[in-house]
């Protein structure tokens, strides 16, 4: 007969076994995601490990009664590692991945736009739409889906926006940010050029960071380079223009200039208001990150 602790044991002997492999693990996939854990990518990869670890020891928790006593103990043992490896496991993905909890703080905050249903003023808008047509309503209906994070629901209203009014300017911005943020930027691309032409410093300049943004990512450098030039030109120091002209000066092998770039993130933002320094102090940690990793690239030549 099992003796009740033998999954409990075996249990210790997988996870140390695993522990040990992974500490002792040194290939190349490893030291590309280190290099490259600040990115966008890994940051969406963590937040998805993060919510679902969550569950996992949350459901484990509360089944814990409900289970027979040898996978009671290992579920015990389980929620309490969790338990006392989240405090460090927080610091350390704050260290290596400090856009983590903005990202974060932001899908937070459409959830909470999506709870508080806001149901009573977009049938209000509805309504009005039905009534009057204009463009200005359903350019605000769209908006609202946009604020909740449903694009798909807020393109269809930005379209018929412009079907009525051609020259509407803060629909065409506000359809290139919904292709943006679902990353179809060959799509975004075309609407954010046409305010660029109209009005460049839309949206308190980030209507050139959005296009500068979207060219970087359909690796038209030049063009790119171009924008973030003249974002920084008329806003000198912005901090995300700055960070990412500086990950594209990397990328075109200009270190000097991409050191320079990301002192600049980490001096406006420690030099700006309070508001400001508590919604930028993600972007403060990854350029001082960056900068550790590449502390020796200052004297190679541009």
């Amino acid at each position: 007969m099992i003796k009740p602790n033998f999954m409990v044991v075996f249990l210790d002997f997988c996870f140390k076994v695993a522990i040990r492999r992974i500490l002792s693990f040194r290939g190349p996939i490893l030291k590309r995601a280190v290099a490259e854990f600040p990115s966008r990518r890994y940051i969406f990869y963590m937040l998805r490990l993060l919510t679902i670890s969550i569950l996992v020891v949350v459901g484990l928790a509360l089944l814990t009664p409900l289970l027979p006593y040898p996978l009671a103990r290992a579920s015990q043992y389980i929620v309490n590692t969790a338990m006392g490896l989240a405090c460090p496991m927080f610091f350390f993905s704050l260290f290596f991945a400090p856009g983590l909890y903005r990202q974060l703080s932001d899908e937070l905050r459409q959830v909470f736009e999506r709870l508080r249903g806001r149901r009573l003023e977009i049938e209000d808008l509805q309504r009005k739409i039905a009534n009057m047509n204009k463009p200005h309503h359903m350019a605000q209906l769209g908006q609202l889906y946009l604020r909740q994070g449903r694009q798909s629901k807020a393109i269809p209203w930005f379209e018929r926006t412009l079907e009525a009014d051609p020259e509407h300017l803060e629909a065409t911005y506000r359809l290139g940010m919904c292709y943006f943020d679902k990353g179809q930027y060959d799509k975004a691309v075309n609407f954010f050029e046409k305010v660029h032409s109209i009005k460049p410093d839309h949206d308190y300049g980030h209507a050139y960071l959005r296009l500068a943004q979207t060219h970087q990512r359909l690796g038209n450098a030049q063009r790119a380079a171009e924008v973030y030039d003249q974002l920084l030109r008329f806003y000198p120091g912005q901090p995300e223009g700055t960070y990412d002209y500086a990950l594209l000066s990397q990328e075109q092998g200009d270190m000097r200039k991409s050191i320079r770039l990301m002192r600049d993130v980490v001096f406006s933002v420690r030099h700006s208001p309070r508001f400001h320094r508590r919604r930028n102090r993600h972007l403060l940690w990854k350029a001082q990150w960056w900068l550790w990793r590449h502390a020796g690239s200052a004297s190679s030549p541009s």
